[in-house]
This record gives C-alpha cells, sequence and structure tokens, in this order.
C-alpha cells in the first residue's frame, strides 16, 4: 500500500503527472512535514482516491506531507510565531 503523500495547493495541471510542489526540484529535500490543516485533508483524499481508481493501487490510510529540504526550520519558524503572538497577548493585558 502506499502510505506517505506529497501535497501541495495549485502546484500540478491535474492532466499529467506533473507534481510541482514544494521543494520538488531541490535534490537536498529529502523530507516532510506532516499536514495538520483538517480543511485540506478531505480534497487530499479525494486525489488519493482517484489515484488509486486510476492506478490500481491501494492507500488506505494516507499520511500527507509537504516536500521539503529543511522540516524543522519550518516548525521552528511555527514556535517563532507562537511566541510573537504570546508576547503580544502578554503585553496586551499587562
Amino acid at each position: 500500500s502506499y502510505d506517505f503523500w506529497a501535497v501541495g495547493m495549485n502546484c500540478c495541471s491535474g492532466h499529467i503527472p506533473d507534481f510541482h510542489c514544494g521543494d520538488f526540484d531541490n535534490p537536498k529535500a529529502r523530507a516532510g512535514l506532516r499536514l495538520m490543516n483538517d480543511g485540506q485533508r478531505a480534497y487530499f483524499r479525494l486525489a488519493v482516491q482517484q489515484a488509486e481508481a486510476a492506478y490500481k493501487i491501494r492507500a488506505p490510510h494516507p499520511v500527507f506531507v509537504y516536500w521539503m529540504e529543511d522540516p524543522m526550520s519550518e516548525v521552528n519558524a511555527y514556535q517563532d510565531a507562537g511566541y510573537k503572538y504570546w508576547l503580544i497577548g502578554v503585553s496586551v493585558v499587562a
């Protein structure tokens, strides 16, 4: 079965297999950051179902990831943004 799926928004034509999402052209990209946005999950699941039908494959529990070179830097950016908003919130209350 196919468990891991690299995903992105508005980066494929949909007519031919032309994946251009994330760091697709970066030879150092060897990792992915898991999709956490539930609002997008249904659309990616639909694409997987289409691939299952078209290529006669199975993907009962797909895990969606954004393909990138350094997912930890992205996680750190999320942490930095969270800290910034926390500081703003604390300064407004104080």
